[in-house]
């Protein structure tokens, strides 16, 4: 008697057909590379046929001669670095691939000891051994009978919408396990989702083999694509990976699972996106499970849900989430507030700095030139007097350059520029913040390597992250924002915290309700795990807050200032190894004449000296931006409520 090498019955070994199941009984490998059926690992596994090939593995059908059971065992075998010879076991190494395929099966094993952690789950394979036979390595786990998306949705074209949910919060709570154990799987899509042909329904998340595991270190993560499915942070080696990045996947899937189109390629999306809302091409999805979708599938990751809880409660409909544009809308706020009163006082002191300053540094004059300049600001705003003071000054150095100044309120602001767009002139010089990366005005901006090569802009700070941040060169920013705790001292609420630092929320007190400012929540949410807020509503109250703590970005300092003028605060700051901040003011200069380009360069750059950086972020201003010209930095951190960044600003870091 033999065995039947696909249903593993006792068969008559001069059977060629098994009666069984029909399959044709042969001890021949299919292909060279494959171990013959009958093949025996460990003397207890006896390999069938091969049910699955893929670039860095083989999946054998097998029969556990102990256990008397089916089960599947995976070969790590990567076709680019091994090959086999026919009718032989072990593996042959490529001379020049010795050390990846070294590495490569660390990586393999490391994949079988992450899934073996998940044993006892329901949304990962079981894996019930390991090992290392024929030169290569091996992972035995359980067989499953059902059917993988991909073809599922081959025949389906696109799914109910209960049942697109359903496989999302299956495949949510099987991501959810992994990041909790710091590992990103980096594979989510259709075939790597397997659903069970059981009695009870169930989803299986598959390949933990292209994961992000917890002991990997960075400079050996390869690089995982699946086009449509893997978001733009996973194309370059430099972006950061986390579990924003299985946001997207997830997202693109319930896309491809509502819609039965798969999303265009996150490289070509950051070009041009083409993407349509789900609801906008079938009226029966609900709105706000397409625009969780869109928010999941966001280019920015700070503009996705920032875990996976966040996208599944959007998903099951208990939070509620607005289109992406809205979003953006409500965020405008996120930038410098402009300069506030007293401007008047210090500024002829500031300008006759400049006049000397600038006399010693004019190598060159400048072409006569008229430049328009156009900025956000709201109707008599204190930031209008400091634009109008800047113009003068740079105009009283320059005589021959003529400037047209025009503010506009921050609602309209980005529209007006799209219309100067469209009637074929931007201003020469303009603000350009609320702006994003790809958007068609910043396309037609010029490139500001020019500005950054400029002397003032040489000797900021934080700038020597500027080509990681903007890569594409089309717009600078002039300060940073840092995150900060708004600590309440007096009344009911108060906490007594004496500390200039802290490392977490709870630092506050177990019981201690922290808030949290939506507005800048992304920044918050980059430099402190997950975390159960209260709304900002319970400690922005003057009255009668709930909440004595709130986590916000330094550039909510006036806003806090001004409406809890009840409360005595205290201002404590993150002390972390790696601070993430954001830059904030940001500035792009139009096409325009040789001569009007060349006065907005000098312009722009002039806005980097210690002077003009002086006037936007320290005199006159109480907001919380933070110059990046080292002196004006210095002189901010001497001042009432930034003393204690001096001891943490060597720890910012910035992610775009």
């Amino acid at each position: 008697m033999s065995k039947c090498h696909s249903c593993f019955r006792d068969v008559d070994v001069h059977k060629d057909v098994c009666p069984y199941c029909g399959s044709l009984i042969s001890n021949v490998a299919k292909q060279p590379i494959y171990l013959p059926p009958g093949t025996v690992l460990q003397e207890r596994y006896i390999l069938g046929d091969v049910i699955k090939a893929g670039g860095f593995g083989l999946i054998y059908k097998a029969w556990d001669s102990k256990l008397e059971t089916i089960v599947a065992v995976k070969e790590f075998f990567a076709t680019s670095l091994v090959s086999r010879a026919a009718g032989t076991k072990d593996v042959i190494v490529n001379k020049k691939g010795i050390e990846e395929f070294a590495y490569r099966k660390a990586r393999f094993l490391a994949e079988a000891r992450s899934m073996a952690k998940f044993g006892n789950s329901k949304y990962i394979p079981n894996v019930f051994e390991f090992f290392e036979e024929n030169g290569t390595a091996y992972i035995v786990m359980e067989l499953l009978s059902g059917v993988d998306l991909q073809d599922y949705m081959r025949s389906a074209q696109k799914m109910d919408v209960d049942f697109a949910i359903f496989i999302t919060n299956q495949i949510g709570n099987a991501l959810k396990m992994l990041h909790k154990e710091d590992i990103i799987h980096r594979d989510v899509a259709p075939d790597n989702i397997y659903i069970k042909s059981a009695k009870d329904l169930s989803v299986i998340l598959l390949d933990l083999g292209a994961a992000k595991l917890a002991d990997a270190k960075e400079d050996v993560v390869d690089i995982i694509l699946k086009p449509g499915y893997s978001p733009i942070e996973q194309y370059e080696k430099n972006m950061e990976i986390g579990p924003w990045s299985d946001v997207y996947a997830l997202g693109a899937t319930l896309y491809v699972m509502l819609t039965g189109i798969k999303p265009d390629e996150s490289t070509n999306r950051r070009i041009e996106d083409c993407v349509v809302p789900p609801h906008e091409l079938d009226a029966t999805i609900p709105e706000n499970l397409s625009y969780a979708v869109m928010k999941a599938m966001a280019l920015d990751k700070h503009m996705r849900f920032k875990n996976i809880d966040e996208f599944l409660q959007a998903v099951n409909g208990e939070k509620k989430v607005v289109s992406l544009a809205k979003e953006k809308k409500q965020r405008r706020n996120k930038r410098m507030g402009g300069v506030l009163a007293g401007i008047m006082a210090t500024v002829l002191i500031v300008c006759a700095v400049l006049f000397v300053y600038n006399q010693k540094k004019h190598t060159e004059d400048l072409d006569a030139a008229d430049i328009v300049i156009w900025y956000a600001a709201s109707e008599n705003s204190d930031e209008i007097k400091a634009m109008e003071r800047i113009a003068e000054d740079f105009h009283h150095n320059y005589p021959h350059i003529t400037i047209t100044l025009r503010s506009i309120p921050e609602e309209a602001y980005v529209s007006e520029l799209e219309q100067a767009l469209k009637d074929g002139k931007l201003p020469t010089l303009f603000e350009s913040t609320d702006l994003d990366w790809d958007s068609a005005i910043l396309k037609n901006a010029v490139d500001l390597k020019t500005v950054l090569k400029s002397e003032q802009a040489k000797k900021c700070l934080f700038l020597d992250k500027f080509t990681h941040y903007y890569p594409d060169y089309k717009k600078i920013p002039l300060g940073i924002e840092i995150p900060v705790a708004y600590v309440i001292t007096s009344g009911y609420t108060a906490v007594n915290y004496t500390n200039d630092y802290f490392t977490e929320p709870r630092d506050f007190g177990e019981n201690t309700s922290v808030a949290v400012d939506e507005i800048y929540k992304d920044l918050v949410d980059l430099n402190f795990e997950e975390f159960a807020y209260a709304d900002k509503a319970s400690f922005m109250n003057n009255q009668q807050n709930t909440s004595p703590v709130m986590l916000s970005s330094t550039m909510a300092m006036n806003q806090v200032r001004e409406q809890l003028v009840n409360y005595q605060k205290k201002y404590v700051y993150p002390d972390c190894a790696s601070l993430n901040c954001g830059f904030v003011y940001e500035w792009s200069i139009g096409n325009g004449s040789d001569a009007e380009v060349a006065a907005a360069t000098r312009l722009l750059s002039w806005m980097f000296g210690h002077s003009y950086q002086n006037i936007l972020m320290i005199s006159h201003c109480s907001d919380g931006q933070i110059p990046v010209n080292p002196d004006s930095f210095m002189e901010k951190i001497d001042q009432k409520n930034y003393e204690a960044i001096e001891e943490i600003y060597t720890n910012f870091c910035f992610s775009r």
